[in-house]
């Protein structure tokens, strides 16, 4: 039986709504470290029995984040616990495995960050929609660089804030919009710049609810559109359909009116026919033809 306190920890990472893909993943990760060392059991086999169950659990919390079951399943894969290891230092194998891919995964989010800021160049305007932390370092990197912003709020829980506020702290030129306003605005981007939280073995991204829109808006206007994620977001050809993760209907703030029903909605695919290029630790990808 998981105990209480990480049972909570695995509710932080369902309710959150603030937090990207990757950042939720290493929240999960360091959830998993805390409980390699902390988890109560008297053999290596009780101890193992209870960490595994609480890796499911947590890669089960956010259906939609690959990054999450894909960094988990990378810490299973290797763990290397022996069979003969005693307690103490199988719980040392365990939380050192979870903080190296910790630290991995934070240094794909800079090289990812670094390719962005070699393709796109200095004095460029990019627009995105929801929030990426990937695409928050990128914006780093180009700060100084003439970069220029059009920001989308990101209903219902208007994410795009969080980055319009630190692009204000940097002193970024920062256009901030209605998702509503998003065909009005693409036209004025050199390129559209996207995060994801999930990406299909063909090259479709699963991504905040608008991203599709934005995207037929893009190819409309002749817009690259570019997709900014780590290749651990990567889905396989073998793994099941995404899931689109519906929220409360309370987060769009209207009351309960007869007949009407609410639908909350939070994320979508869009079609690799849609983007332009991905861009990960490793380089740009393109679709031949």
């Amino acid at each position: 039986m998981i105990p209480t306190e990480f049972n909570r920890k695995i509710a932080e990472i369902r309710d959150d709504r603030v937090r990207g893909a990757s950042e939720l993943a290493r929240f999960g990760l360091v959830i998993l470290a805390q409980a390699a060392r902390e988890l109560p059991a008297a053999t290596v086999g009780e101890w193992w029995e209870g960490l595994s169950a609480l890796a499911v659990d947590l890669a089960e919390a956010r259906p939609s984040m690959t990054p999450l079951s894909h960094l988990l399943r990378r810490w299973r894969e290797g763990a290397a616990i022996e069979a003969d290891m005693n307690l103490a230092a199988a719980r040392q194998v365990a939380a050192a495995r979870a903080e190296v891919l910790i630290e991995q995964s934070r240094r794909a989010v800079a090289d990812c960050a670094a390719r962005v800021a070699e393709l796109v160049g200095a004095g460029r305007t990019l627009m995105t929609h929801s929030f990426s932390s990937t695409v928050l370092e990128s914006c780093r990197l180009l700060k100084e660089a003439g970069l220029r912003m059009i920001v989308t709020e990101s209903r219902p829980l208007e994410e795009g804030r969080r980055l319009a506020e630190q692009l204000s702290v940097w002193k970024v030129p920062t256009v901030y919009i209605t998702d509503a306003q998003m065909a009005l605005f693409v036209a004025r981007a050199d390129a559209v710049l996207v995060g994801a939280d999930s990406v299909l073995a063909d090259g479709a991204v699963l991504n905040k609810a608008g991203t599709a829109l934005l995207a037929l808006a893009a190819r409309e206007r002749g817009v690259p559109f570019y997709v900014a994620c780590e290749s651990f977001k990567w889905r396989d050809a073998a793994d099941p359909p995404p899931v689109l993760e519906e929220m409360a209907p309370a987060e769009l703030g209207v009351p309960t009116w007869p007949d009407v029903t609410v639908r909350n909605l939070y994320f979508e695919v869009t079609p690799a026919r849609l983007i332009s290029a991905w861009i990960d630790e490793a380089g740009v990808r393109r679709i031949a033809g």
